[in-house]
């Protein structure tokens, strides 16, 4: 089946990589299906994700985008799927009943004050669900950075602050996250999936953006009970930014603190909470949980860009707002869990010329202002 917003992508195996045929594999699509909520009808006026104005109407909602996200579904076949910008009547009326139809079993999460969230498709054939959570960031954080070792009050402060900065008042709720742990029916092993959507606010605040992951990763952690863990999302984070440096080394350091205060741009560079400074109380968290970045390990880099909204211009005139804001990161595993998991394929972005031939994202071809990404897993256990 040609699916023309996958036709121009390919699937990049990781060097040196040979199917022994012995070892259980795991797949995920990561996607931001962009809610129609975010989309302004008419004369409704601005909104703060943009107009998509580029998008001919007819292209530009879910009534015509939703099969086309289908199509990429069934042609990619994948075990697990993490969604969000899930509208909560498109998820019960459309999405649901759609991907039941396909064999995947779900759970959601919505925000409160909009009704749009988070959902993790999983095959029912393939995993049974042991048990999931949901939460709203800022009202797990203050229990992080107290087990940290911050005072109460300071901690409850940094709540409300997250909290107050992640949202749009009757516009966008507060952010959350959603977690599952699946155990693979064939074999009895048990992995943890947890899906986030970091709040954006144009990158002006990446303190904010690193006291929510900070929350996801230990809540992962204590979630999975030592089972191997996935953590998908939208980060709306690139590559070059605070965020995506604390992922990727594990702490928060003098690094990432050189990364928020060099940018003029960024307003939370002298934010304090009970005197001291983010980094200094962000410095205090011993994540327990590493992960690493499946396209960039299979790739030695992340994709281009997986987001590519109105074409906006610079003040040389170049185009901007092509970034790259999704991933899938994994748990390697260890000697201690006998159990390790490989990532061996990823699913390379369309070349740009594809998309500009459409002035954007979404278009009559592709279906949201993300694209799809997607990574294979080997889950291999430890020689007894």
């Amino acid at each position: 089946m040609s699916v023309p917003s996958l036709d121009s992508r390919k699937m990049v195996f990781k060097k040196g990589f040979t199917d022994d045929g012995n070892d259980t594999t795991i797949s995920l699509l990561q996607y931001n299906i962009l809610a129609d909520a975010a989309i302004p009808r008419g004369d409704s006026g601005t909104n703060v994700c943009g107009t998509y104005a580029f998008c001919p109407e007819m292209h530009r909602y879910m009534d015509s985008r939703f099969e086309k996200i289908i199509k990429e579904v069934e042609s990619l076949n994948p075990d697990i799927i993490t969604l969000q910008e899930i509208e909560q009547v498109f998820f019960e009326n459309t999405l649901q009943p759609g991907m039941n139809k396909l064999g995947y079993a779900s759970v959601q999460h919505l925000r409160p004050g909009d009704h749009i969230g988070l959902a993790i498709f999983y095959k029912a054939e393939k995993f049974s669900l042991l048990s999931h959570c949901q939460f709203l960031i800022h009202e797990k954080l203050p229990s992080v950075l107290q087990e940290a070792g911050l005072e109460s009050s300071v901690a409850l402060d940094i709540g409300e602050y997250v909290k107050r900065h992640s949202e749009y008042p009757g516009i966008i709720g507060p952010a959350g996250d959603l977690m599952v742990r699946l155990k693979v029916k064939a074999t009895g092993t048990v992995i943890a999936v947890a899906n986030v959507h970091v709040t954006w606010k144009e990158h002006k605040y990446p303190f904010l953006q690193i006291f929510q992951m900070s929350c996801v990763l230990e809540e992962l952690f204590k979630f999975a009970e030592g089972a191997l863990c996935i953590l998908a999302g939208d980060f709306n984070a690139t590559p070059d930014m605070p965020l995506y440096h604390m992922i990727s080394s594990g702490k928060v350091c003098e690094v990432t603190d050189h990364l928020v205060q060099s940018n003029s741009y960024h307003r939370d560079r002298d934010v304090r909470f009970g005197g001291k400074r983010a980094v200094e109380i962000l410095k205090m968290i011993d994540f327990k949980l590493k992960v690493k970045s499946s396209y960039f390990e299979v790739m030695g880099r992340e994709p281009v860009y997986t987001n590519w909204g109105d074409m906006e211009m610079d003040a040389e005139g170049d185009e901007v707002h092509k970034l790259c804001l999704d991933y899938i990161c994994y748990e390697n595993g260890d000697e201690k869990s006998k159990q390790f998991l490989y990532p061996y394929a990823v699913l390379d972005v369309p070349p740009e010329h594809v998309i500009a031939e459409h002035a954007g994202l979404p278009s009559a071809i592709f279906p949201s202002d993300h694209l799809p990404i997607y990574a294979a897993f080997k889950l291999k256990q430890a020689l007894q």
